[in-house]
């Protein structure tokens, strides 16, 4: 068996020590070396270990367990994308499960591949009686690994027919049976992975944040893993992007765009390193990250959409949107898509376009009903409403878009919401209630160094500015009038409940507004019109 210590597997001692007299192994240590070899990334030496594992097997009477050499035969070699290869061993699997010695395991094990291969030919709704059926027969068989594998691929096939809580309660159950330690870790990797890709493509942010730890705990675990490390760590960069810890996010996407050798995972590395790019204004290499992702086949809306805007380009933003919006996509995916386009569309004065993409998000949103996809289609829903002159209506959606956000501990995105939430105020006559909103989603912005939101941020605090002064907005205002005092940025900080860069910014502001240089003159300034009280 792999050696163990102190709860770690530690598969590359285990994977030389029988490579040093591979000639020599019996049949169960060739199947393990075929799985050593396989957890360190040596694939070749992985699919020559369980061939000849499976046929040592079968000379020495150990069908069931030949039968599950050819099954993770056909399995490795289909997640590498050798059809072929994978196809043939699946049909000699359906041989050996045909002797007359078949046994319960050997059955188990032909009915997950009938019901797999059900799935795999996008007959999910016809698959689901034949995971059924595959769990029955490895749950009265004892195979923990075959129960485990079933289940996922059950879980899988409710998900594509919209079975959404039977669904997530399978993917639940898979996570449970590999907590009580009976699944063994070549059934336990794959799993975890196609659960979490799982929950992630419809939107469920809360159960894969909590099953990436699991994951994360398991691939530490494993010492030399090779296969699902990258994914895991994309996983992890995914949930850490959401979650605020930008920084945290880029080192684990650069990570695995430095290590990882599957074209898959390394485009959807690419694509989230471009993405906090993005985000934080670097659109040179933001534009760089995108075109290695295409590259290697990955879609890149929407952002390459988003870069377009953020970079002034509407009408190709829009144009990318549009393509990207005809092709089919993940529940989660389309989700942010639809979002994107209501953003552009706003931007550019399209309000039918963009109510037409939001209606389509609340149908999205309304299908799989996760709280991810409800606060993307509240928030879209809000700034339609907004745009269409419905403040009041708008406010509502948009605050309870923000208490998901707030749910899901995703500070970026609710940020963002608080900036509608503050047009939608001031456009309801309370002005100083928007800039409270204004300055709260400004100190979040600011602290995640999201330059072209605080940009955009800026532009929609200016518009509708107190006409009773040169554009001098209210807190400007109050800032100007405690300049006049004397006061330091920290104390007006402390204050008035801001940041210090917050403060500063709103400074420098109220200088290029009343074009002086300085704050003397700022203070001269306010004394000359009777701005030196705060109002």
């Amino acid at each position: 068996m792999a050696i163990r210590e102190a709860g770690v597997v530690d598969w590359t001692g285990r994977f030389d020590e029988l490579t040093a007299r591979e000639t020599a192994l019996a049949g169960d240590e060739l199947d393990e070396l075929g799985q050593a070899a396989w957890f360190v990334g040596r694939d070749d030496v992985s699919v020559r270990a369980w061939e000849r594992a499976h046929l040592r097997y079968l000379d020495d009477g150990d069908l069931a367990a030949a039968v599950r050499c050819v099954f993770w035969l056909g399995f490795t070699l289909s997640e590498h994308g050798d059809e072929v290869r994978a196809g043939a061993w699946m049909a000699r699997l359906m041989e050996l499960c045909g002797r007359a010695d078949a046994t319960p395991a050997t059955d188990a094990a032909r009915a997950l591949c009938v019901a797999v291969g059900v799935f795999a030919r996008g007959e999910a709704a016809a698959s689901v009686p034949l995971f059924h059926t595959a769990i029955e027969k490895a749950d009265a068989a004892a195979d923990a690994d075959g129960v485990t594998l079933g289940t996922m691929g059950l879980g899988r096939a409710l998900l594509a027919t919209g079975r959404m809580a039977e669904a997530f309660a399978e993917i639940d159950r898979v996570m449970l049976l590999i907590a009580d330690g009976r699944v063994s870790d070549r059934a336990a990797g794959p799993a975890y992975c196609a659960a979490i890709a799982s929950l992630l493509g419809r939107g469920d942010i809360e159960r894969a944040r909590v099953w990436t730890r699991e994951l994360g705990d398991w691939c530490d675990a494993q010492r030399g893993l090779e296969p699902f490390r990258g994914e895991c760590t994309l996983h992890r960069a995914g949930v850490l992007q959401l979650g605020g810890e930008w920084q945290a996010a880029a080192s684990a996407a650069d990570e695995v765009c430095a290590t990882e050798k599957r074209s898959e995972t390394l485009a959807n590395a690419w694509y989230r390193a471009a993405d906090l790019h993005r985000v934080a204004g670097r659109s040179a290499p933001a534009r760089d990250a995108l075109r290695r992702a295409a590259s290697l086949g990955r879609e890149v809306q929407p952002g390459l959409a988003l870069l377009h805007r953020d970079t002034g380009d509407l009408g190709g933003a829009w144009a990318g949107l549009e393509a990207a919006r005809t092709a089919p996509h993940e529940p989660a995916v389309r989700a942010e898509l639809l979002a994107a386009a209501v953003r552009v569309a706003l931007d550019r004065g399209r309000v039918a376009d963009a109510a037409a993409a939001a209606d389509e998000l609340r149908a999205c949103a309304a299908a799989f009903d996760t709280r991810y996809l409800r606060a993307l289609s509240s928030r879209a829903d809000g700034e339609v409403a907004l745009s269409e002159g419905r403040a009041a209506e708008a406010l509502a959606l948009l605050r309870s878009s923000w208490a998901a956000w707030r749910r899901l501990d995703a500070p970026y995105d609710a940020a963002l919401t608080r900036i509608s939430i503050g047009a939608a105020i001031r456009e309801i006559g309370d002005t100083e209630g928007a800039e409270l909103e204004f300055d709260a989603a400004r100190g979040v912005l600011e602290g995640l160094g999201a330059i072209p939101d605080l940009a955009r941020l800026e532009r929609v605090a200016a518009a509708r500015g107190a006409a009773s002064d040169p554009g001098l907005s209210r807190r400007e205002r109050e800032v100007l009038a405690l300049v006049a005092r004397g006061w330091s940025n920290r104390r007006i900080a402390e204050h008035l409940f801001l940041s210090e860069r917050t403060v500063a910014r709103h400074v420098g502001s109220i200088l290029a507004k009343l074009g002086v240089p300085s704050r003397s003159a700022a203070t001269a300034y306010a004394f000359e019109h009777g701005l030196a009280v705060a109002p």
